[in-house]
């Protein structure tokens, strides 16, 4: 590295990004050339390993490059305790800026790391608590997101969250004060709670306008009407993920924010999904009916951590 780790020059903040990988070296290898071809790199890459694959650590070593750090959690801690995971270890190390990444959602633009420096620079106050590459707004009325116009993207903008893969960066003042992301969710939803919990903290969250209006035209969503369907729409593999939405859903709503009436709205849509998943046939149907109904009883239990075996669930579908 060229500097010691977490140091900094000029007195700018120290910045670093890591990468969450789930036993994807290919995609692992993609994303590292992504992040080390950006105009500006990284003063540290910790690559946070939740998976078993052998391939992982050889890949990092591949690269040969001091700035790139393995770090292996031990274990699957899912995104939510993967992406906590990183945080803290970024944190412990002293970081003022933690840039978090998927290993198959690398930065879209070659100045992406460039341009989260650049808005923390232009709005650095002390209020400023994370910034990204993508945002939204937070409708607690209906308690969903609501997509930003395309109209809108310009310029630097005050969003309510950040989803997973879009490139969220947070302050170390937030997690001190806040923790990282509850690592007990799993997957699911965890992403824009923590958003909301740092906006509740006080501290704004800033998307540059221009950056993702790029990222929406590589996406191809410019011009995008968003339409609802109440089909399910995962594969039969994928049933899990909603089961662990909507747990999450509930149990944050009640427990964190306070509005039981939004788990109730949950609630009611959970059962909707139940009836229209027979579309999808009856075993896609049973299996769905199922988590949804143990979703909701986790959610409203507080039974978190992982209590469904994401490969487990997909190996039913083979």
């Amino acid at each position: 590295m060229g500097s010691s780790a977490g140091g900094s020059v000029n007195s700018e903040p120290k910045f670093a990004s890591f990468i969450l990988t789930f036993d994807r070296p290919a995609r692992l290898e993609q994303t590292i050339e992504a992040v080390l071809g950006q105009t500006v790199v990284p003063e540290l890459l910790a690559v946070v390993d939740n998976g078993t694959d052998e391939r992982t650590e050889k890949t990092v070593e591949k690269f040969a490059d001091r700035r790139i750090i393995y770090v292996p959690t031990g274990r699957n801690l899912g995104s939510a305790g993967g992406v906590a995971f990183g945080m803290q270890w970024c944190y412990d190390r002293g970081y003022d800026w933690i840039h978090s990444i998927d290993d198959d959602d690398p930065p879209k633009t070659p100045d992406t790391i460039e341009r989260l420096r650049s808005l923390i620079g232009r709005h650095d106050d002390g209020t400023l608590g994370a910034v990204a590459a993508v945002g939204s707004r937070w409708d607690w009325r209906s308690g969903e997101l609501r997509r930003l116009s395309d109209d809108e993207l310009s310029g630097d903008r005050v969003v309510d969250v950040v989803g997973g893969g879009q490139q969220l960066t947070v302050r170390r003042e937030v997690i001190a004060r806040l923790s990282t992301p509850n690592p007990d969710y799993f997957f699911g939803h965890y992403d824009p709670f923590y958003c909301l919990q740092i906006a509740d903290a006080g501290f704004r969250i800033m998307i540059d306008g221009d950056l993702m209006r790029e990222y929406r035209q590589l996406a191809g969503r410019m011009n995008l009407i968003v339409r609802h369907s109440v089909v399910p729409r995962h594969d039969y593999g994928a049933i899990w993920r909603r089961y662990y939405v909507s747990r999450n859903y509930i149990y944050a709503m009640r427990k964190v924010f306070g509005r039981p009436r939004l788990a109730r709205r949950e609630l009611g849509k959970a059962m909707t999904r139940c009836v229209t998943s027979w579309a999808r046939g009856p075993r896609y149907a049973v299996r769905f009916n199922f988590l949804q109904a143990r979703a909701v009883i986790d959610g409203y239990r507080g039974r978190l951590g992982r209590t469904v075996d994401p490969r487990a669930e997909s190996m039913k579908s083979s």
